[in-house]
This record gives C-alpha cells, structure tokens and sequence, in this order.
C-alpha cells in the first residue's frame, strides 16, 4: 500500500479531523455552486484513504458514505433501497476511467426498524480496498454502530461516539418544482449497467461556470444511474488560462443479494 511523507499527510489529516457536517467537508462535497471544491475535497479524500490510521476511521467513513448517499450535495433519490439491494459506481475523470469503484448496499432492517448499510471502495492507484457497515437508527439520522475493514488489517469494530448523527453530509433537499424546472431533456442514456430512459436535471454554478447533472430513473436502487460534474481548472496561469475539469459517477452494477461482509449481526 502506498504511504505518504508524514508532512503531507499531517496537513491533509489536520483538514478533515473535523465533524462530517462540517464547512471543509461540506464544501468539498456540496452542491453544484462548489463543484471546485468538490474536486479539492475528492483528491484530499481519495489521499487520505490511501493513507489509513485507526485515529480517523470517522473521516473515512465521511468521506465514503458522502460519496455513496448524496453525490453532489443534493437529495436526488427518487426510489428508496429495498432491504438486500446494492448498486455500484465507477469513477471517471477527465474522460479517462481510473479503474477505482465504490459500492452502497442497505444490508438489513432490524425489528425495530434501524438499518444496517455497507459502502464499499476499491482504489485503483494502491490497489486497496476499504469495506465500511454502519448501523443507523430508523430516521437514518444517527450512527449506532460502524465495523470496518482497512488494508492489511482484519475486520474490526469502529467506536462510534454517543450522538454521533452524521457519518455522511445530508443532501440538500430540492424541491419538486426546482427538480422540474432544471430537467433539461428525457432520453435514452447508456452506462455501464446497461441503456435506461432517464430523467436529465442540470444545475449550473453561477460564480465558476461549472455544472452538476443527474440522469434519474425508477427502475434502479436510489433512482439514479449517472452524475456528472465539470468545474473551471487552473492551469496556473492567469484567470484566462482555464480548461475543463470532469467528474463522472456512473452506474456498473446492481443487485439484490447483499449480505455483511463483516459479521456485522452479532
């Protein structure tokens, strides 16, 4: 697994040893209008994981569970997971496909309605994979308990302080009538996972020029087959000399049979 000097990974580690809801992990994943910052946020992100302590476990799982639940920022889920259901997402950039994936999966409810879910990531550049379950109360409001598995080590279970009630950034809730006046088309749209006719709602940035798209469907966990962001780039220069910087989650794989991976039951 590949490490960083310890001078790097002190400042990256100093940004995010903070809440999930707070305003360095907000902006890096938020909405559309800081979609610069969400490419800041996604490149200190995916540093960090390739960079494992115990000591952040909870900035892992901000981090993952973000990206899993609410790409963007915003509350776009159309279809609620059914108990079983998984779906999984690769990453591109620029373009290009790095290789790099991650997977949500809504495990189990329990009798008394908490919810047991898992997000998985497989990063392409140190070869390492990071599986995280989480149990949440029945509002999906408050972590209860989180098991996690890092590179190099077992299964182990994750201290999760008492009133902890955010492991990813909420979304921001839209309303119908914004969702309605930024669909821009309806269509047939290809990923990975096949062709679908999806819903396609656009969200420009107002300051930086940039845009954050989702491609909605009903037939698929969580309703949504595509995410695509682009945001202004420095090539460092002047304010003339930027370039596109492209972002794509897209929809590889779903099924209904996920299950812990982790013992996470007993």
């Amino acid at each position: 697994m590949k490490r960083s000097s310890g001078i790097v990974l002190a400042v990256l580690l100093g940004m995010f040893a903070v809440p999930a809801c707070s305003s360095v992990i907000d902006s890096a994943l938020s909405a559309a209008g800081r979609t610069v910052g969400e490419a800041a946020g996604r490149a200190v992100g995916q540093h960090i994981v390739r960079t494992y302590t115990p000591r952040f476990a909870n900035v892992y799982a901000s981090y993952m569970f973000t990206y899993a639940f609410t790409p963007g920022g915003y509350q776009v889920e159309t279809v609620p997971y059914q108990e079983g259901e998984w779906t999984r997402w690769r990453f591109i950039e620029d373009g290009e496909e790095t290789g790099s994936w991650i997977e949500r999966a809504f495990l189990k409810r329990t009798e008394n309605g908490q919810e047991w879910w898992r997000v998985e990531m497989y990063d392409a550049e140190s070869d390492d994979t990071i599986i995280i379950e989480a149990l949440f109360d029945a509002e999906r409001s408050e972590v209860l308990r989180m098991r996690g598995q890092f590179p190099d080590q077992e299964p182990s279970e994750m201290a999760v302080e008492e009133g902890t009630t955010v492991v990813y950034a909420e979304g921001i809730q839209l309303t119908e009538e914004s969702l309605e006046g930024a669909t821009v088309s309806t269509g047939r749209v290809t990923v990975g996972a096949g062709t679908f006719t999806a819903r396609h709602v656009r969200y420009g940035d107002m300051t930086g020029g940039g845009t954050a798209e989702w491609w909605l469907v009903e037939d698929v966990p969580g309703g949504m087959v595509k995410y695509a962001t682009s945001a202004a780039r420095s090539t460092g220069e002047d304010v003339e000399g930027l370039d596109a910087s492209t972002f794509i989650l897209e929809l590889i794989a779903e099924g209904d049979n996920a299950t812990t991976k982790l013992d996470s039951y007993r």
